[in-house]
């Protein structure tokens, strides 16, 4: 599978790949590389400069320079065309040459900013965490808050803004509190994925309880020109939810993501799969 925004993000990655390694493949030593990383891996190295035929016949040719994700040091791995045809790409994988991940972990491959040819891999479990933490900001929370405690009318665009401020030494995304109680205020102060779930009383309120989601995360606000901070994009969820939508297994969280679509017409302009990629919570091929 190619790399989302997302994964580029991430690994600070001009492309990438990645796949489950199979049994077949780890008790073979060898990975036969997809449409996407096959393609990546020509275009590193050039077609005519990849080995045709067993690696024996030209070892020299056969081996190939990658930087392991984990230590950031040079690996040779053998990469070949088996037959002459070139319709299929086989990378050898072992041990001792330093990369033989196991079967069942994902295997990825990218193209660093340095033009580097980087290969890793990583348990499923951890695959899939990656940079899930929560946008649960105490202070923005408080500021919500206050905004509803204040039972005022609140007028604001709903199509929101984009605020930048300096925090410390770098740049950030403010979010505008008074979108989020909105936000509140029209979903009942419920959880918009399941509105029977139970939370309790905030005592600044004297509401139900509930946090605010950016259904596409406002990290990833660099990636847009309209702002994320928006009426459509702010959902209501109960701690629980919002917790689960980061944290949650794969099918779970895709769930979620799917129930919040579905409520939400004016995300349509994209598609589900586009906004789940933001959660690292498509299915692995």
């Amino acid at each position: 599978m190619r790399f989302k925004n997302f994964h580029n993000e991430f690994f600070s990655s001009i492309d990438g790949a990645y796949s489950r390694v199979t049994e077949r493949e780890y008790f073979d030593s060898q990975i036969t590389l997809t449409d996407a990383e096959a393609e990546m891996v020509i275009n590193h190295f050039g077609i005519d400069n990849i080995q045709v035929g067993n690696v024996k016949s030209k070892p020299e040719k056969a081996s190939k320079v990658f930087t392991d994700y984990a230590t950031k040091e040079t690996l040779y791995l053998n990469l070949v065309f088996p037959k002459p045809v070139k319709t299929e790409l086989r990378l050898y994988i072992s041990s001792k040459a330093g990369f033989k991940p196991l079967s069942g972990n994902i295997w990825f491959l990218f193209i660093d900013q340095e033009n580097r040819l980087v290969i890793g891999d990583l348990s499923e479990q951890i695959w899939n965490s990656l940079d899930q933490e929560d946008e649960h900001d105490p202070t923005y929370q408080i500021d919500i808050d206050s905004t509803l405690s204040s039972r005022l009318d609140i007028d604001v665009d709903p199509n929101g803004k984009i605020i930048k401020s300096i925090v410390g030494s770098r740049e950030v995304i403010s979010r505008d509190p008074k979108l989020a109680a909105m936000r509140f205020q029209l979903s009942g102060n419920k959880c918009e994925i399941n509105p029977t779930h139970k939370t309790f009383i905030a005592e600044r309120t004297t509401l139900p309880y509930v946090e605010a989601h950016h259904f596409i995360p406002i990290k990833f606000q660099h990636l847009f020109e309209k702002p994320l901070d928006n009426l459509h994009n702010i959902v209501s969820l109960c701690p629980n939810c919002h917790r689960a939508i980061h944290h949650a297994v794969i099918d779970c969280k895709f769930g979620l993501i799917s129930t919040i679509y579905e409520k939400r017409p004016e995300m349509h302009t994209y598609t589900l799969e586009y906004i789940a990629q933001y959660y690292n919570a498509l299915t692995i091929v």
